[in-house]
């Protein structure tokens, strides 16, 4: 999916605009792990790495969005472990 169509899904004028509301709040190499602050206190939970209205979660709240990133992160690194 596209960047600009991507955001545009969630309401964003464009990517820039949608990157503007959002915290990266893990870093691994080219790897982020986002939240955007979407209106109505929603949080959307989202990597960088393959973008999609498909591989993203919405949350009430902000602290349980960063868990459930922080569990997705772990859970990637464990299969990536694995192999």
């Amino acid at each position: 999916m596209e960047k600009n169509q991507f955001a545009n899904c969630f309401g964003f004028q464009d990517y820039d605009d949608m990157l503007s509301l959002t915290t990266t709040v893990i870093e691994d190499g080219d790897s982020h792990w986002n939240i955007t602050k979407l209106p109505m206190e929603k949080f959307l939970v989202w990597d960088n790495i393959e973008i999609g209205d498909d591989r993203v979660e919405v949350f009430l709240d902000r602290e349980k969005a960063e868990k459930y990133l922080h569990l997705l992160y772990r859970n990637n690194n464990d299969k990536q472990d694995i192999h």
